[in-house]
């Protein structure tokens, strides 16, 4: 019954889309509006479907099969009612997969969470849009690669709130919950703060992800550890505390300094000094040691796309696998997953300490692979200096983990882990990140634009490949060596 009840509901809903695709192609509806109201009635019609349907089967399999459509569809440039927008955007594909981790994770046990954070998204964040593209002469702001408006932000902060407390109000008792009045109001404020933050510092769609999830995880901790918001509360005051005295001390940038409160909140808030403790160590030790030999470092100025002041892309980069083990961790509290966490954290840091060691070193850097000599600040360069600051970086956060851990063994295999990840991370840059010439002085950088207005062109590497995704590459490789070494050590 499910399957049929199911195949009703997103005929229906398909049929609203080419309704839409039609009004756009022969009546000249403008694609704007075509868009967001698809984004409305699909968010609505999805948030509708715990209500009507007992098994989740039917609406996974459907979000499952329209993630590569979406991709599909925006690729190849069809259904623009749907996929339209001045710039390129993959928010129809952030859109199903966010549903799908949605009902994977709540659908038996909280689904006044999931509806919450679908209408969020639906109904909060296509009104911050429409405020912020309508307004005359809004007042704005860039955080991320974006332009937003602070009318449309308080839109979406007003709007969030409200759709919080209704749910938790009128749908948690279905979920054997009971949140009073004042409760729920604290509630939905601090859920609504963490939903426009996320909106804030969207790029490319990517709101359609990180609102529903940061607005599901911030209400499922909140509830489920209720009354105790104590600790969510002084998470979100310490995150905010350091983000602004990092900001101040230009250590990080507007973007940096939204996307360390946002990492700072899930860390602090709900991961304890058990998991602070590395990240923190980990911030405040490789923002102190960027900025030690700006003359020598000037010298490289050409050389390396990002300056020693973080930017969004950076925290994410070094950050951003530590903060998606610490949400899991929230939900399957296996020790392993700390250990993937420092292992993380272990590997940013080796990183970090190897290139601001290394640029100190007095013989050339050789290349990791080929042993030929670089020039200094090149990607995939070693030196003697660096990877003995690689080793030093990597061993400090796993000490300091070992106040946790208690296991010697276990903190000498995740420093082992946090080296072999900045490894990785050489190993990559000196392969396939993407490297590019100055058509003027015919330099070898990272930037895309070189001596101050010419345009470089690609010499190697592959083009998404930039450093950002390199250090990614490099937390994620010192979390799965981590894992990989505890699990088979045991």
């Amino acid at each position: 019954m499910d399957w049929i009840l199911g195949l009703i509901f997103f005929t229906i809903l398909g049929f609203l889309i080419f309704l839409m695709e039609y009004l756009r192609n022969h009546l000249h509806v403008n694609a704007e509006i075509t868009r967001k109201f698809v984004h409305l009635i699909t968010g609505i019609f999805i948030a509708m479907t715990p209500l009507i349907l007992r098994s989740n089967l039917p609406v996974l399999s459907v979000a499952f099969i329209f993630i590569p459509i979406n991709y599909y569809a925006i690729e190849r440039n069809v259904l623009k009612s749907m996929h339209d927008t001045r710039q390129k955007s993959y928010g129809t594909v952030f859109y199903p997969l966010a549903f799908f981790i949605l009902v994977y994770l709540l659908w038996d046990h909280y689904i006044s969470i999931l509806i919450a954070a679908t209408l969020v998204l639906a109904i909060a964040d296509t009104s911050a849009a429409l405020v912020g593209n309508r307004i005359k002469n809004p007042i704005t702001y860039i955080l991320g690669s974006e332009k937003k408006s602070v009318q449309g932000s308080a839109t979406m902060l007003l709007l969030s709130a409200v759709i919080v407390f209704c749910c938790l109000q009128t749908l948690a008792s279905k979920d054997g919950i009971n949140i009073p009045v004042s409760y729920s109001i604290l509630y939905a404020v601090l859920t609504a703060i963490i939903a426009t933050v996320c909106e804030s510092i969207s790029f490319k769609g990517s709101d359609n992800l990180s609102v529903p999830l940061g607005t599901a995880f911030t209400l499922h901790y909140l509830v489920s550890h209720h009354p105790h918001y104590q600790t969510f509360l002084l998470g979100i005051v310490l995150a905010l505390f350091l983000a602004v005295i990092s900001y101040k001390l230009r250590f990080l940038d507007g973007g940096g300094t939204v996307s360390m409160f946002i990492l700072g909140v899930v860390v602090f808030g709900t991961g304890g000094w058990k998991f602070s403790l590395p990240i923190l160590s980990f911030f405040l030790l490789s923002s102190l040691i960027s900025k030690l030999g700006k003359t020598k470092k000037k010298q490289l100025v050409d050389t390396f796309q990002k300056s020693s002041r973080r930017d969004l892309g950076q925290v994410l980069a070094n950050g951003g696998v530590a903060g998606i083990l610490v949400v899991l961790w929230n939900y399957y509290p296996a020790e392993i997953l700390y250990y993937m966490f420092v292992g993380s954290i272990a590997a940013a840091n080796s990183d970090t300490w190897a290139t601001e060691i290394g640029v100190f070193s007095k013989s050339k850097p050789r290349h990791i692979l080929t042993f030929d000599h670089v020039p200094v600040g090149s990607s995939g360069g070693v030196s003697l200096l660096g990877t003995m600051g690689a080793l030093a970086g990597s061993a400090v956060i796993s000490f300091i983990a070992y106040f946790f851990i208690k296991d010697l063994a276990v903190v000498l295999l995740i420093t082992l882990a946090g080296f072999l990840g900045s490894i990785f991370d050489s190993i990559v840059g000196g392969t396939i990140q993407v490297q590019y010439q100055c058509p003027n002085c015919h330099k070898i950088t990272e930037k895309i634009i070189h001596c101050i207005s010419f345009r470089t062109r690609i010499v190697s590497g592959i083009k998404w490949i930039d450093n950002d995704i390199v250090n990614s590459l490099c937390t994620f490789s010192g979390a799965i060596i981590a894992g990989f070494l505890l699990y088979f050590s045991a």
